[in-house]
């Protein structure tokens, strides 16, 4: 039987969370390998251009044990100073590309992927939802997440957010609050280094600490007060210090009008409001229980998913452990068991298609997009030691398929600048270049859509050596 939510129930379900690996159910364990598909399924291909910058930049630092402090992979921006916002991630992926190439890659993502199915269950059970009631609304927000579970640092964010609720919420309930406050701290140091989105994480910490010491809770706002404080020393352990906080601010500037993830909440966009939507009745659930925590938690990123969608991922990660904690009312529960054999027959059909699209992905795990990079071939004529001018998302592919060859752009936004990144664009969009790009390139490698495409066969400098649905390669005459 679930408890009856009174008030003072409510009180004590937040007091008393339950213990993360007290009596696990094994179907909570069932729960979470169910998402195994998913997270084949999406290492079975790369698409993120970051990703392969930043296997290329996590090999260097591997290899020679230091972090690179300027930019030597372009030669319109070679020598300018360079913060990495995921260095630690960046080696991780680096050192998975020594020993296993993409595959090895793909597999590292795969397992972060993992992580975050863990950490969302782990919340939802803490917060004492059913495990079956759990794995069925993760499986449902599954077409949600799908697109953003890529091989990139914010699987980083998606497992510290519902990490840092569950030890806010043993800090509110007094369980072991020294260790839980240190287990803050530790997990700011980790995730600063993994990735410099953890200014998320000290925003819900401040805001948690807030509500409690505003709620008068005496000794637990105390702690919180004591948890901020310590997540703000962790985020300073990393090589750059306050720098990171810098950083964020020059990704921001010079992202949200190139890159969609950057840009504010559309309306128009059904996935986005689909998202917004979970996240507002989350919120309205965790008001309804009294979990400040998790309450403080989603109203942040809210807030952040507004701002910029790339939070949006945030909110429904942390909207599922909430939403599975009401679909685990008793009335729900009953009906669900009323209706066990239609919904078991529903959820194996919907898992062995997941199942299958999984194993089809091993045969090409870790393989490069076909539909946006180009074939080995190509990328094997661009010349050596060549300036290419490169399509935006192609830049980090270039810089790890071949070392020699120096970029002229690639998603590193923060290192470029914004004005460097709207005048490249321009050029590829076929307009003018002030800056002479072209002339001091010595090779250009665009898709077929960008508006330059259309006016270099026209022009003698230029000798088309290859050309495919994806992208045309020129080199100069």
């Amino acid at each position: 039987m679930y408890p009856d939510r009174t008030a003072d129930s409510l009180q004590a379900s937040t007091r008393r969370p339950i213990p993360l690996w007290e009596g696990v159910d094994h179907r909570w364990w069932a729960a979470g390998l169910s998402f195994l598909p998913v997270a084949v399924l999406r290492a079975g291909t790369l698409a993120e251009p970051d990703t392969f910058w930043q296997v290329r930049v996590g090999a260097v630092i591997v290899q020679t044990a230091s972090i690179p402090p300027v930019d030597a992979f372009s030669w319109t921006a070679f020598g300018e100073a360079w913060t990495l916002n995921s260095w630690a991630f960046d080696a991780l992926l680096g050192a998975a590309y020594l020993s296993g190439g993409l595959p090895g890659v793909a597999l590292v993502c795969a397992a972060s992927t993992m992580l975050v199915a863990a950490a969302l269950l782990g919340l939802a059970r803490s917060l004492g939802a059913h495990p079956l009631a759990a794995a069925a609304v993760l499986f449902l927000a599954c077409p949600l997440l799908m697109a953003w579970l890529s091989a990139r640092p914010q699987l980083v964010d998606y497992v510290a957010v519902p990490v840092l609720v569950l030890l806010l919420r043993r800090i509110l309930a007094r369980r072991t609050t020294a260790f839980s406050v240190a287990g803050v701290g530790a997990l700011f140091i980790l995730w600063v280094n993994l990735h410099a989105a953890v200014l998320l994480g000290v925003a819900i910490v401040l805001v948690v600490a807030g509500t409690a010491l505003l709620s008068s809770r005496g000794r637990q706002g105390g702690w919180c007060a004591a948890a901020a404080v310590v997540a703000v020393a962790g985020s300073l352990v990393n090589p750059y210090g306050w720098g990171v906080v810098d950083q964020a601010m020059r990704v921001q500037g010079a992202s949200n009008e190139v890159i969609v993830e950057w840009q504010h909440l559309n309306l128009l966009d059904g996935s986005q409001v689909t998202m917004v939507a979970l996240g507002l009745s989350a919120l309205c659930v965790a008001v309804q229980r009294r979990e400040v925590v998790l309450g403080a938690a989603l109203a942040v990123v809210l807030v952040g998913g507004v701002v910029a969608i790339r939070v949006l991922p945030v909110v429904v990660v942390l909207a599922v452990a909430m939403l599975a904690v009401a679909a685990s009312q008793p009335w729900m529960l009953r009906y669900a068991r009323s209706r066990r054999r239609m919904l078991t027959q529903g959820g194996l059909v919907g898992l062995l298609v997941l199942v299958g699209l999984a194993a089809s992905s091993l045969t090409h795990l870790g393989r490069p997009d076909p539909n946006y990079y180009p074939p080995a071939p190509v990328v094997a004529q661009i010349p050596q030691q060549a300036r290419l001018f490169n399509s935006y998302d192609l830049g980090g592919f270039i810089l790890l398929q071949r070392p020699d060859v120096a970029v002229s752009i690639d998603s590193r936004n923060d290192m470029y600048g914004a004005d460097h990144v709207m005048a490249v664009q321009r050029v590829l969009a076929g307009g003018h270049d002030p800056k002479g790009y072209l002339s001091r390139a010595d090779a250009i490698l665009v898709h077929p859509e960008d508006g330059i495409a259309a006016r270099l066969p026209r022009d003698p400098a230029w000798l088309l050596v290859a050309e495919t649905p994806t992208v045309v390669l020129y080199t100069r005459r």
